[in-house]
């Protein structure tokens, strides 16, 4: 009896003791679907709200440095990863011969600089004695009027007393000779005036009394020519020392020391870190839901810890396929639909651009929530082009050509419309037959 009770006993005791087990999984069971229900709530929520994209990368302005000139490289000790500032060498080319006649240029600027002095010297000394000269002159000229005036006032008295017998024909020649003789000394005198003044003007262009001089008209002509030549050659030296346009890292050198370079041969590639944004390649499908300035999450593969942000700057307006170096004819009339790329631009406003390389696989997270921000770069709305004015002229010419049509109300009476029988019948169908061709296709 006492073994039944304690067999009874322990059964019950096992049997209250099983089901305590159940209520722990229940629990599991129900916190675990309803951590896949808020997962799969945020998901969709997720997918509604945002456009993703994995196939974005980094990119930024690539800048390929070349020198204009050929020359062997004398100076080049570059390596990817330096830094370079605005305006620094990059590489140094053979300049000797060019500096030498560098050299010869600048000694001979000095040499017509020295010429042209000295002929502006001479001809300012010629042009002063010519001009003393002409001023003697012209006194000489004024006396020897003088003289003539006089000599011409005692020629007329004597040839008055003479006529009134009141002197000898021997003193009227003598007065006429005097008068003769300072009407001669007064035209060489001006004779020597009008000399004077030719030979001032001769001073001017370097013909002097005492010899030719180069003019100095002549002499600056060929200065010009020769800082233009020094100008020339000044920049054919600074072209042989090639430097970076911008502020950048080192990508890619393409040269090495005492290599003989070609002009337009590459030198080095390089980009600025400052100026780098993703660009993204969206499906088609997708590019409706985004507007530009929309918010976008940047998560870069080789930056996982660090966080980046911007906004949607550019959305392309041709695909991809637009752009490939061979395109697809299908010349065999087989097709199969391809989801197309849109490139869509995007700028980085928040994170360390530094720290990003062109060609980094990122992943962006566009909020098409978002209605974007104003100032933002926009879109261009589509080219005006000259098929679209023809349309607009011909559509434009085409309603004033029906506007300047009479109509049927206005050249059928009321009695002679549709409906009308007889006499009236035939009035109706002479005034259809007047009227013009453009009304009658109409």
């Amino acid at each position: 009896m006492a073994e039944h009770t304690q067999e009874d006993t322990s059964k019950k005791t096992h049997q209250r003791a099983k089901p305590r087990r159940h209520p722990f999984k229940l629990t599991a069971i129900v916190v675990v679907s309803l951590l896949v229900v808020v997962w799969l709530a945020f998901w969709l929520y997720h997918r509604m709200t945002h456009v993703s994209g994995k196939d974005a990368q980094v990119a930024s302005h690539v800048i390929t440095i070349s020198s204009r000139l050929d020359g062997r490289v004398t100076g080049f000790n570059l390596i990817e990863g330096d830094q370079l500032k605005n305006h620094q060498l990059i590489a140094q080319l053979y300049s000797q011969p060019d500096r030498l006649k560098l050299d010869q240029l600048k000694a001979r600027i000095a040499d017509i600089q020295t010429r042209l002095d000295l002929a502006q010297k001479q001809i300012g000394g010629g042009v002063r004695q010519t001009q003393s000269m002409l001023a003697a002159d012209m006194a000489g000229m004024h006396a020897a009027k003088a003289r003539m005036d006089k000599a011409q006032d005692n020629y007329r008295r004597a040839e008055n007393l003479y006529k009134a017998h009141g002197g000898t024909q021997k003193q009227r020649d003598i007065y006429r000779f005097d008068y003769q003789s300072a009407q001669a000394d007064y035209q060489r005198a001006q004779t020597q005036v009008d000399t004077d003044k030719i030979a001032i003007a001769n001073a001017h262009t370097g013909l002097l009394p005492g010899g030719q001089i180069t003019n100095p008209n002549v002499l600056k002509s060929q200065l010009k020519v020769a800082h233009a030549e020094l100008a020339h050659q000044q920049n054919m030296i600074d072209d042989l020392a090639v430097r970076s346009p911008i502020k950048g890292v080192v990508d890619k050198t393409f040269i090495e020391q005492d290599e003989y370079v070609s002009a337009g041969q590459p030198i080095v590639m390089m980009h600025d870190p400052d100026d780098v944004w993703i660009a993204a390649k969206m499906k088609e499908t997708k590019v409706h839901d985004l507007l530009v300035g929309q918010p976008v999450q940047i998560s870069v593969d080789a930056r996982p810890d660090t966080h980046y942000s911007g906004h949607v700057q550019v959305i392309g307006d041709a695909a991809t396929n637009q752009f490939a170096l061979l395109p697809d004819p299908n010349p065999s009339g087989n097709f199969t639909k391809i989801t197309q790329r849109i490139p869509v631009r995007i700028a980085i406003d928040h994170g360390p651009k530094p720290l990003l390389a062109p060609g980094m696989m990122v992943e962006v997270d566009i909020d098409i929530t978002s209605n974007g921000k104003a100032g933002k770069r926009q879109q261009k709305k589509p080219a005006h082009t000259s098929h679209d004015e023809v349309s607009s002229r011909s559509t434009s010419s085409h309603t004033s050509q029906l506007s300047a049509t009479p109509s049927i109300h206005d050249v059928v009476p009321r009695s002679n419309r549709v409906g009308a029988t007889g006499a009236a019948g035939d009035r109706f169908a002479k005034h259809r037959l007047r009227l013009s061709p453009a009304s009658q296709l109409d």
